[in-house]
């Protein structure tokens, strides 16, 4: 598939491949063999090749995509590696009686019904805002430099909640030697969501976590902990169960966003489907200057690179606004504008 043909299509094509995909029984695909052919090349640039594999091997139509088990081959054997960095990691942090969160990745894969299923890459780790120099010395001294982490300096940049709240509100999860920690349910939810709507959902895989989370979740959820006290913040979170719900077939109706579910912009749906029909690296928002220029002389991919590095997703957050049925390009050329003085800045060559 290429570039050209970016459509929301393909990012149907995409959620329906995914639908339920993270369950231990997961529903039959039912895509033809020429629609999961056209999508192939996203599900795995994406990581999300694994969850496919589950469900065609549940009707023994895996030999056809023989690729598609190298990922969940591939995944895991990284997802052991993990799991032994992750012991490393905790076992020095204990020792020198630090403490830290597992956020993101491995918090969310071992949910999973099996380890090769979530694919990522590094550890996502916060520690105190007051302790954040002593582990950044200790990971750098102690820790081998293929253990890949990404160190956060509490846990402001992740969520809204307090950094007290969420280390105070953290589980124990145990490891085959020690211990790690990770936050609440409610806490790892709410981060989750946060954190697909701040990158514009330009992942699937990130609204799999979701819908893992949502499904999975303690059966004494505390929904108001969730939620919180702030409605248009709730808002945003009840809008990414509902992508949940409406993709890929998250169940809700027990839930106290069933309703919103039900009712979610057009726009919202679109933005998602359109974003995962084109797939971007991991660090399009990087590139902007390079992928600009070099397409200038080609108008409507310079607008396609512009309307997804300023995402109307993204921007509506970064912006605070209102997950409603109004126009995003407000949002989106506000959001455009404050990142004017950077781009300018990287604009300018030395010399």
């Amino acid at each position: 598939m290429t570039q050209k043909t970016f459509t929301a299509h393909h990012g149907r094509l995409v959620a329906r491949a995914l639908e339920g995909a993270w369950r231990q029984d997961p529903p039959p695909l039912g895509l033809a063999k020429e629609e999961l052919d056209e999508i192939a090349p996203i599900l795995l640039k994406s990581g999300a090749a694994a969850l496919v594999w589950w469900r065609l091997n549940r009707t023994n139509e895996s030999q056809s995509y023989p690729e598609f088990f190298e990922a969940y081959r591939q995944q895991t054997l990284e997802a052991a590696v993990h799991e032994d960095d992750v012991a490393q990691v905790f076992r020095v942090l204990q020792e020198a009686r630090l403490d830290a969160l597992v956020v993101k990745g491995w918090a969310i894969a071992h949910r999973y019904p099996d380890p090769g299923l979530r694919h990522y890459s590094d550890l996502d780790l916060c520690v105190r805002n007051e302790h954040f120099q002593r582990v950044s010395d200790l990971v750098r001294q102690s820790l081998s430099t293929e253990i890949w982490i990404d160190l956060h300096e509490g846990t402001g940049a992740l969520d809204y909640a307090t950094e007290a709240e969420i280390f105070d509100r953290s589980i124990v999860v145990p490891l085959d030697e020690g211990s790690s920690r990770i936050p609440c349910h409610e806490d790892h939810l709410r981060m989750l969501c946060l954190h697909l709507l701040r990158h514009g959902a330009w992942r699937p895989l990130w609204l799999c976590d979701v819908a893992l989370a949502l499904e999975t979740r303690a059966a004494n959820f505390d929904w108001q902990l969730f939620l919180g006290d702030d409605l248009k913040r709730a808002d945003w979170l009840g809008c990414v169960l509902g992508l949940a719900h409406r993709l890929l077939g998250a169940r809700v109706s027990d839930t106290p966003v069933a309703e919103r579910a039900a009712t979610l912009p057009n726009w919202l749906l679109r933005a998602v489907t359109r974003r995962w029909g084109r797939w971007f690296n991991s660090d399009y928002r990087n590139t902007a200057i390079p992928s600009l220029w070099s397409n200038k002389w080609k108008p409507m991919r310079v607008v396609e690179d512009i309307y997804f590095r300023c995402d109307p997703i993204g921007a509506t957050v970064e912006m605070k606004g209102q997950f409603n049925n109004r126009p995003r390009l407000p949002y989106q050329l506000a959001a455009l504008m404050r990142r004017v003085p950077e781009v300018a800045k990287r604009s300018v060559r030395p010399g």
